[in-house]
């Protein structure tokens, strides 16, 4: 009997073993939001630059994505975190208003933006 409980625990224990060495999420959701905020300020940056309509439509595509990826981003962040919403309360550390209003005010840009190519 002893020998059998030893031949089960030998067996099993690696794979405990292997379950609990894995970390749990290695997965940062404040460095997407920062990337999607780099990538629309590029986008944002360039776009004067662009001569063509095509080529200023892509990129305004391009941010409304980014934009969107960052909304969706910051709404699952936000919703891991609840009820801790509060800068000083995040396990994160991040201030979600803030980032809130950053990405209102990428929009309006955004928006400006197209507003200009209807002009034309």
């Amino acid at each position: 009997m002893l020998k059998r409980s030893l031949s089960i625990f030998v067996f099993f224990y690696p794979l405990l073993f292997v379950e609990l060495a894995y970390p749990h999420s290695a997965h940062d959701p404040i460095k997407d939001i920062e990337k999607y905020d780099r990538t629309v300020a590029e986008r944002q940056a360039s776009f004067q630059t662009l001569g063509s309509s095509p080529a200023r439509m892509q990129n305004l595509q391009d941010q409304v994505d980014r934009m969107q990826r960052k909304l969706l981003a910051m709404r699952n962040l936000m919703a891991s975190d609840y009820p801790h919403v509060k800068e000083k309360m995040s396990k994160y550390k991040y201030d979600y208003m803030g980032t809130v209003d950053e990405m209102l005010a990428q929009l309006k840009i955004t928006l400006k933006q197209t507003d200009s190519l209807f002009d034309k």
